[in-house]
């Protein structure tokens, strides 16, 4: 069953503030609201017709704008299909964005690493940066590097809003009949491409300058994605990891 779906926001500056989401399939409408990056509070409501639950689909929009809210996204959900394509385009949105906010937030600081991480169900998305001058001061030394959690900088959060929502639909009690597996292996193959969507625009320079940056993609509580840290980062990068990796073993 198809669903009819709308997003709405308000903002702070630039950054998602709070949210409403509104969704109807068949008789039901099921909706969404609170802070940016949170779960919110639901409702679902079941009507005697589709078109009486339709209508009220349309009056929970038309409710968002007069509130303030401005339309985000507006689309047909299919639960037999998850669109990989439209969350690496968001992702890829935001940590630009995200990046674009930690530099403007540490002008004194030269952000060298920037991470997305996720969790081992895919409904959860963030990001973390560090800076050559954070690494120095750290009491871990090279440990840190490879350890996004234990970076300095978060900012820009928010901006990963939509890409929430987005996997949210896999988690909440609505149609979604997409095979796990192949959920959780596409959302992160799609943060990774992401990611590495960026890197080739040159958001995290190039060249010499590329290779003092590291580019990570974490899943925590669980192992690395295999071949991400090679897809994300030019074999001096990957050298250096490899060394630090080896002297564990030592």
């Amino acid at each position: 069953m198809h669903s009819n779906y709308s997003l709405f926001y308000t903002f702070d500056g630039d950054q998602a503030a709070r949210f409403r989401e509104a969704r109807v399939f068949g008789r039901t409408v099921w909706t969404a609201a609170g802070a940016a990056m949170t779960w919110g509070e639901e409702t679902r409501n079941d009507y005697a017709s589709e078109a009486e639950a339709h209508a009220a689909y349309l009056a929970h929009c038309r409710a968002a704008l007069a509130d303030g809210h401005t339309l985000a996204r507006q689309s047909v959900i299919d639960p037999a299909v998850f669109d990989f394509a439209l969350l690496q385009t968001l992702v890829a949105h935001a940590a630009r964005l995200a990046v674009d906010c930690v530099r403007r937030a540490h002008p004194d600081q030269h952000i060298d690493a920037f991470a997305l991480v996720s969790d081992d169900s895919a409904m959860t998305i963030g990001c973390m940066a560090n800076s050559r001058e954070a690494l120095a001061a750290s009491e871990y030394g090279e440990e840190m590097l490879w350890n996004p959690a234990e970076w300095a900088f978060d900012e820009g959060g928010a901006y990963f809003d939509s890409a929430y929502r987005l996997l949210l639909q896999a988690h909440r009690d609505l149609p979604f009949d997409v095979d796990f597996d192949t959920f959780r292996s596409g959302v992160f193959d799609a943060c990774i491409a992401a990611l590495a969507q960026l890197d080739a625009e040159g958001v995290f320079g190039a060249d010499a300058q590329r290779e003092e940056s590291v580019l990570l993609f974490e899943v925590s509580d669980s192992e690395p994605v295999e071949g991400a840290m090679a897809r994300l980062n030019p074999p001096a990068v990957v050298a250096r990891f490899v060394a630090w990796m080896a002297s564990w073993a030592d």
